[in-house]
């Protein structure tokens, strides 16, 4: 707080310290704001907010370092980019790599406003610092080395001591020269990194504030105005177990679902006055994700970024001619100069997604099809080679950026794969370079920029197949032993060629699909041996006990690899798999049972698919994205699932044995994660205890929450595990409720809105469970029987009897609506619990029950009254007599009848005693 509360007066003088012509001043300031970062930091929640409001500020020292006539404080300014970038105190490339643009802080997502004033002088300082030379001396260093022993005998000891000085003065030098064009490679990759975030958040402003609160939920991949759920509605008003396979109902404007922002969101009261005075209240200029920009403007930005990607072509040039050519395509290149390499390609591919995003903006004035690139390249050719500045229009810079990406990719494909010299101790660490090259190939290639109505074959697209397929599999065991966070570990890499797999495998264009057949792997055969490679590495077939076929299922026990895979999923490869497996179903579940569709790859999807629920347990709810998306694509084929459909067609009969698999395997989402029962505890504390624990539903958002219910109510006839445990989690969302309102400690549960949902889903389903497992679903779900009191009986409040009210409404309205003729079918099967309830009051007269248990009494013996209460109006209502003064009673004997009559009395004589 002192820290925060001095900023003001204290980093004016700081800043001002980092132009000073010192250099033991510089680097004291540099090391001091590194210390205020890592002391802000270490508070998760400031999130550096308190450093936002300055970052225009320190913008402008930053630029002014970096533009001074001084060699090292351009140097200590790229430094202080670096670190306000990153806003860490010492970015690393682990960093660069392990982090995303969503968990970056405050200050770096203020400082993606300011890049464009930054960039052209880091250019101009990367393109002053030779990386070749560096290199090129220590490369020479051996061959040196060797002359200098043979001749070593021939000197004195004189000019033995001078050489040993100058040699070690050179290594000085050249480790100097090292860390310092590391250092500005790493400040360049957080910028532009940094600069990604202000596009993603200009292209989502429109989405956030216009459609978030008007989008609504239906079981397919589409979002449409059809129906709503919206506070305090039932099953029916979502409409989200009604439909199946509405495949030519879709309107014009219906939204596919990309990512878990284009799910909807539940409607709250002030939900639609706010949205609706929001986007009054903004230009429609401002709504749009695409800025106006004037020719000369959006001409100087494309010549900028022109500029730069031709700046790290070169330095690629440097790096490779170090290495050493092989006789076929690929670079023989020295272990100490790969993570240079690395950090290069990063950019590249940096900068490259900056243009995308800009190009979007701008694509509208300036389409692909006005300009062909062939003929502009040669009237170029015919008039010589015209300069960046040179250039008249916006097209012809676009033209120039697309040469630019061709020539890159000439370059990074002419030097892959990067090999080593000789046997290598590190295997892995070639791997990751060789993956993020093929990474930056499927990305600059992955479109071109002016389109003809020509199909072109990229060369890159077979180099990196026959690269990527040997090495696509997924070692489980490698995933124990390394973590995560290790920069070139199996699984980053694995990472890394997972999206290059996403570009051959999804149509170009559109990475969640769309009706377009064009691909970048045009040979179907290729795409369908990949896809296999996939399958079994990521997703191969587990075990399942109800699958009638095994034809998606495996035959035999597959514990110790679901075990393995739960591994998988926690990684950064796996997650980017499922992923994958989505955008797969995204583009091809509307069509997935049409003759069109190979048999094959559609069993090998639904096999897939089949797989999903692994993932979403193993994540436990801490990938909320990922979760929704896994969960929407499974509904979304769940929905094409007839149960007494005719046609047993080798696909159909895929999808049903998924549907009854995912019935089991979807069990572990509403199952306790803590699920150890505690052991010599008295009964109330054993109960206070499973309270506290939580499953992975009740950790998911609420619209999560509401695709999971909505798929276990479109599968039917859920298992009795799967009744028990959502009884549990609506008993424990009330008892949440009412510890909350009295005051105690409040448990994680899911909302009441949500337990509601849920129990109108199972009353949905309850023609296709058991009677005795529904109504166990109930009793136990009102939490009148085993949990009513827990959080009761600190106060003993009378009124506090009054909160179960609601829970015994909805408990009677489902008891009487179960079936026809409740009265007769429903009510002898709760006869025992109806009596054990009656005689609770009685208890509470006799003093018979302990003090602490007088409320849950209370509350059982009203419930009972009132379930009785109910099933004699129906009874009433059913014999059409209710104008009648006396009706003879099918629901009361004579036993039920004095048991009833003695809880009324006694009831009302305990009652007397609290008010």
């Amino acid at each position: 707080a002192i820290l925060e509360a001095n900023l003001p007066s204290l980093l004016p003088h700081l800043c001002r310290c980092w132009l000073d012509e010192d250099d033991d001043v510089r680097t004291l300031a540099l090391n001091l704001y590194g210390d205020i970062l890592k002391c802000l930091s270490s508070l998760e929640s400031v999130d550096l907010k308190c450093l936002a409001p300055f970052v225009p500020f320190l913008c402008a020292y930053a630029s002014s370092a970096l533009n001074s006539l001084d060699r090292s404080i351009r140097i200590d300014g790229s430094s202080i980019v670096a670190m306000l970038a990153s806003a860490v105190q010492s970015p690393s490339f682990s960093q660069l790599m392990s982090s995303s643009t969503s968990k970056m802080s405050a200050m770096s997502r203020e400082l993606s406003h300011h890049v464009d004033s930054l960039l052209p002088s880091m250019e101009r300082l990367l393109t002053s610092v030779s990386l070749g030379r560096r290199a090129s001396s220590s490369g020479r260093s051996a061959e040196s080395q060797k002359s200098n022993t043979a001749a070593g005998q021939k000197r004195g000891r004189s000019g033995k001591n001078a050489s040993s000085v100058q040699t070690k003065a050179v290594s000085k030098r050249e480790s100097r020269e090292s860390s310092t064009a590391q250092s500005i490679l790493l400040s360049l990759a957080f910028l532009l990194r940094t600069s990604l975030i202000s596009n993603d958040d200009m292209s989502g402003m429109n989405h956030t504030i216009r459609d978030k609160t008007q989008r609504d939920l239906l079981p397919s991949l589409y979002v449409s105005g059809e129906c709503s759920f919206l506070k305090g509605g039932s099953a029916q008003s979502n409409s989200l177990l009604l439909i199946r396979g509405t495949k030519g109902s879709r309107a014009a404007d219906e939204t596919r679902i990309c990512s878990i922002t284009d799910l909807p969101a539940i409607q709250d009261e002030m939900t639609n006055n706010s949205a609706n005075v929001l986007v009054e209240d903004i230009p429609m200029d401002d709504l749009s994700s695409r800025p106006k920009e004037k020719d000369a403007e959006s001409m100087e930005k494309v010549q900028q970024m022109t500029s730069l990607l031709e700046t790290l072509r070169g330095k690629f040039v440097e790096i490779a001619h170090l290495g050493k050519k092989t006789d076929a395509n690929g670079l023989m290149s020295s272990s100490n100069d790969l993570e240079t390499m690395d950090v290069l390609v990063q950019i590249i591919r940096l900068s490259h997604s900056r243009f995308q995003a800009y190009y979007q903006s701008i694509s509208k004035h300036y389409p692909r099809t006005e300009t062909d690139a062939s003929k502009s390249n040669k009237k170029r050719e015919k008039g010589g080679k015209k300069s960046t500045k040179d250039l008249q229009n916006v097209q012809e810079c676009l033209v120039a950026y697309q040469t630019s990406v061709d020539r890159v990719l000439q370059l990074l494909l002419e030097n892959f794969p990067v090999k080593s010299f000789g046997e290598t101790t590190n295997p892995e660490r070639y791997e990751f370079t060789n993956a993020c090259i093929c990474s930056a190939l499927a990305e600059l290639g992955g479109g071109a920029m002016f389109d003809d109505g020509k199909k072109r074959t990229s060369p890159w697209v077979n180099t990196v197949f026959s690269y990527v397929l040997p090495r696509l599999t997924c070692d489980q065991d490698s995933y124990e032993s390394k973590p995560e966070d290790d920069s070139y570990s199996e699984s980053i890499s694995t990472n890394m060629l997972l999206k290059v797999v996403m570009k051959l495998l999804l149509p170009i264009g559109n990475n969640s699909g769309d009706n377009t057949k064009s691909y970048l792997l045009n040979n179907i055969v290729k795409r369908q041996e990949i896809l296999e490679a996939f399958a079994k590495a990521f997703f191969p077939q587990v075990y399942c006990q109800v699958a009638p076929h095994h034809v998606i299922y495996a035959s035999s026990s597959t514990a110790d690899l679901e075990r393995k895979m739960r591994n998988v999923a926690n990684t950064a490869a796996g997650r980017t798999a499922c992923i994958l497996v989505t955008k797969l179903v995204a583009q091809s579940a509307d069509s997935l049972f049409n003759d069109s569709t190979e048999t094959e790859y559609a069993t090998l999807l639904l096999q897939m698919i089949s797989v999903l629920p692994t993932y979403v347990v193993a994540w436990e709810g801490k990938y909320p994205t990922e979760t929704g998306l896994a969960l929407a694509s499974i509904l979304s084929v769940v929905r094409q699932w007839e149960a007494s459909g005719k046609s047993k067609t080798p696909v159909t009969l895929a999808l049903e044995e998924l549907c009854l698999g995912l019935r089991y395997s979807l069990e572990a989402l509403y199952i306790p994660i803590e699920d150890s029962p505690a052991v010599q505890q008295p009964r109330k504390k054993r109960k206070k205890a499973n309270l506290k624990q939580t499953c992975i539903l009740e950790r998911l958002p609420e619209q999560v929450q509401k695709l999971a219910i909505g798929l276990a109510g479109l599968l039917q006839s859920p298992t009795e595990v799967t009744a028990k445990q959502l009884s549990q989690i609506c008993s424990k969302a009330f008892i949440s409720h009412i510890a909350t309102t009295n005051g105690d400690p409040e448990y994680e549960a899911v909302s009441l809105d949500m337990a509601n949902y849920i129990r109108e889903v199972v009353h949905l389903s309850r023609r296709t469970m058991p009677m005795p497992t529904y109504l166990s679903f109930l009793l136990d779900g009102s939490g009148i029987e085993l949990t009513t009191g827990i959080s009761l009986m600190q106060k003993q409040s009378p009124d506090n009897v009054f909160l179960y009210d609601s829970a015994i409404d909805q408990l009677s309205r489902f008891l009487t609506t179960s079936c026809d003729k409740a009265s007769q079918k429903v009510l002898p099967m709760l006869r025992p619990i109806i009596e054990k309830w009656l005689l609770a009051p009685t208890k509470i007269k006799e003093n018979e029950g302990a003090s602490n248990e007088t409320m849950r009494l209370l509350v059982q013996g009203r419930s009972a009254i009132s379930i009785l209460s109910a099933f004699t109006w129906d009874d009433v209502l059913s014999h059409n007599c209710a104008d009648n003064d006396f009706v003879p009673s099918s629901v009361l004997d004579d036993k039920l009848d004095q048991l009833l009559l003695n809880s009324i009395l006694s009831l009302c004589e305990v009652s007397g005693s609290f008010w």
